[in-house]
C-alpha cells in the first residue's frame, strides 16, 4: 500500500504544470527631451523602473524601426535586479559606428520589457510593452 501512495504521489508530481515566468512590473516610468548635444536628430531618454525577480536580468528594447542600425546598435538595455528585485533601466542616445546618426527613443516606440530569470533557470518571461509618451 505504501508503495502505491508513492507512485501515485510521484506521477501527480510530474503532471504539474509549472506557470510561465511573468513579464517584470514598471512602478516608475519618465521621459525626458534628450539635449540637443546627444541626440542631433532628436529623441527622447526614456527610464523605467519596476520589480523582477531576484538577480533576474531585465531587458528593454526599442522594436521601432529607426531603432537599430545595419551596423549592430540598437536601442537595447540590459541590467540586473538588485537581491530585493529592484531594476532601473535608461534608454538613451546610442552612436551609430562610423556616422553622425545617433539612435534615440521616440514617442510612440514601442518597447518590450522582460526578465530572464537568474541562473540556473534561464527562464525567459513574456514580455510587456510600454509606449513612449511625451514629456511633461
Amino acid at each position: 500500500m505504501l508503495l502505491v501512495c508513492a507512485l501515485i504521489g510521484a506521477a501527480s508530481g510530474c503532471l504539474q504544470r509549472s506557470l510561465p515566468l511573468p513579464p517584470p512590473s514598471i512602478t516608475a516610468q519618465g521621459v525626458t527631451v534628450c539635449p540637443p548635444d546627444e541626440c542631433p536628430q532628436g529623441g527622447l531618454i526614456v527610464t523605467l523602473e519596476g520589480l523582477a525577480l531576484p538577480g533576474a536580468q531585465v531587458v528593454v528594447d526599442d522594436t521601432a524601426a529607426h531603432a537599430s542600425a545595419a551596423t549592430g546598435e540598437a536601442l537595447t538595455v540590459v541590467t540586473e535586479a538588485t537581491p530585493a528585485g529592484l531594476w532601473r533601466a535608461v534608454l538613451g542616445p546610442v552612436r551609430v559606428r562610423g556616422s553622425a546618426t545617433v539612435l534615440a527613443p521616440r514617442v510612440g516606440d514601442a518597447l518590450n520589457v522582460f526578465q530572464i530569470s537568474a541562473p540556473p533557470d534561464n527562464e525567459v518571461s513574456s514580455p510587456l510593452t510600454v509606449v513612449v509618451t511625451a514629456p511633461r
